[in-house]
């Protein structure tokens, strides 16, 4: 009974979502309220921003500019645009970075625009920024919330605001003379507040793990009643089993559960890391040298993937003083203050790397090479797309399997791509199973959207990972290009649940909605038409 009965409360709060909005006056009276609240300069209502604001470069998503963008500045400052957005009933949507890829924070469908005086001398729309105002929504930047609030170095942490980058918190520690540093390395640009949201990740995750490892010790989190939670009370201390760990709820929400506005992370002491990188027959002998290597013991930093096709694109660039053999390279780092230890992990790489038919190990001979070497490794997207030339795209897929299945999707999928008469090129952070196929097209003349192939080539990909007990999201998260999968691979009881707690959080269903979940069964069942 009591099953039926939360059974019937969920429904009735579902069932009303996708029909919350604003008549038209609402959101013009939620703007008049937020000019009333905060300066000229916390708010955007131009074309130019608000387009900036309602696309992505990693999204097929068309752009969808939102009625208005507030800058905040301090958690005060959300709990104001929360209060607003809920009283009017207008879509909220969280950003910081920009730098997600499945539309974490593009506002659903496309959005009102603003009032014709605000945006063109003339008071007239150009036909290519007019859009349909299906849902009024306020983006809410938290990019100016960047400060670093404390270090605490002897515990290991800083507490910072979601507008902090991890470089330049990094930065700020070098400057200040801590040998520390925050080890999860995602895309340069990221900053804390998406890289808890999509639950991140990077080169180092085989040797630190992820964002929804420890690294995250507590948030300060306003909630959509606008109450603001410390997810770890006024706690610092290294470890906690008080209570639920309501911190993960947030970590990898994107957005949809609460708006985070400071965080204390944990930070780990900075040694020295030494490159080194050679090539294999295979992707398979490849897997093989990686999967001994870790079962050795020896503790790497990171282990990387490109494949041939990926070194091509490398040597183009020149990212290196010396062209690489266009087949399966592993690039990887160690570290450790004893540089004896490190050179002792690089011979066993050597005779394990020589076991499995790669060629002589290259090791870097000092820190320059060594940050060359990482260099080339992070600048893979750009030089990628040298392999197609000028007006190149890319649709970069995440997708994460067991290790000992890697070879086997690499392998299973290159008969896909090879059907889809695209270019594919990997690059896979193989020390954990995740892998980039970066699926590289051109537009037409007169195209506005990518080739039917390349979305149903990524959605191969995706289908094919689950199928070998892996994952459709290993980094990227989900935002609304990866919904579909949701049930497939975290099955009906899971995703149930993940609507519950939404509805309890979120109950008018105004934080980036359609995010992670669809909202509403409905709506799920229309996507797979």
């Amino acid at each position: 009974m009591a099953e039926s009965r939360a059974t019937s409360r969920l429904s009735a709060i579902l069932s009303h979502l996708p029909f919350v909005s604003a008549a038209p006056s609402a959101i013009e009276v939620a703007v008049a309220e937020l000019q009333a609240a905060f300066p000229a300069e916390q708010l955007s209502l131009d074309v130019k921003t608000l387009k900036r604001f309602g696309q992505s470069w990693g999204s097929f998503s068309p752009p969808a500019p939102a009625a208005i963008v507030v800058h905040a500045e301090s958690t005060a400052d959300v709990v104001k645009v929360v209060n607003i957005a809920v009283k009017h009933r207008i879509t909220l949507i969280p950003v910081a970075g920009k730098t997600s890829l499945e539309g974490q924070f593009l506002p659903p469908s496309c959005c009102n625009p603003p009032s014709a005086d605000t945006r063109l001398p003339s008071g007239k729309l150009n036909e290519e920024e007019q859009t349909v105002a299906t849902r009024p929504t306020i983006q809410l930047s938290l990019a100016r919330m960047d400060k670093i609030i404390a270090v605490h170095a002897q515990d290991g942490q800083a507490v910072v605001q979601p507008g902090v980058g991890w470089q330049s918190l990094n930065e700020e520690l070098a400057e200040l003379g801590h040998k520390l540093f925050f080890p999860i390395d995602p895309a340069p640009g990221a900053q804390f507040g998406g890289m808890v949201g999509v639950g991140g990740s990077g080169t180092n995750a085989v040797g630190y793990g992820t964002m929804r490892a420890e690294w995250i010790q507590g948030m300060e989190v306003v909630l959509m009643n606008g109450e603001v939670i410390n997810t770890r009370g006024k706690g610092r201390s290294r470890k906690s089993s008080t209570g639920w760990d309501t911190g993960r709820l947030f970590l990898g929400s994107e957005g949809t559960l609460g708006i985070i506005t400071s965080l204390t992370v944990r930070l780990a002491p900075l040694i020295p890391l030494k490159a080194a990188l050679t090539s294999f027959p295979s992707v398979a002998s490849a897997v093989s040298a990686v999967v001994e290597i870790i079962g050795a013991g020896l503790s790497p930093t990171s282990l990387e993937l490109l494949d041939g096709t990926s070194i091509r694109g490398m040597n183009l660039a020149e990212l290196l003083p010396y062209k690489l053999e266009e087949e399966p390279t592993v690039m990887m780092r160690f570290s450790s203050p004893l540089e004896e230890v490190v050179n002792v992990a690089l011979d066993k790489v050597k005779e394990i790397v020589a076991k499995n038919g790669g060629r002589p190990l290259r090791v870097a001979r000092d820190d320059k090479e060594s940050t060359k070497i990482w260099g080339a490794r992070k600048a893979q997207y750009w030089s990628q797309q040298l392999l197609i030339g000028e007006g190149c795209r890319t649709l970069l897929t995440d997708i994460c399997v067991p290790i000992s299945r890697l070879a086997e999707f690499v392998e299973r999928s290159e008969l896909d791509v090879a059907q889809s008469g695209l270019l594919a090129p990997i690059v896979a952070h193989i020390g954990d199973g995740n892998v980039h196929r970066a699926i590289l097209y051109k537009l037409k003349e007169g195209e506005v959207e990518a080739p039917p192939e390349v979305a149903k080539l990524a959605s191969k990909l995706s289908k094919l990972a689950i199928e070998l007990e892996g994952t459709c999201a290993g980094e990227h998260g989900i935002g609304t290009t990866k919904r579909k999968y949701l049930r497939e691979e975290l099955g009906a009881g899971t995703l149930n649940l993940m609507r519950r707690i939404k509805a309890e959080l979120d109950p008018l269903g105004l934080l980036n909605p359609g995010k992670v979940i669809y909202e509403t069964l409905e709506e799920e069942e229309e996507s797979k038409t």
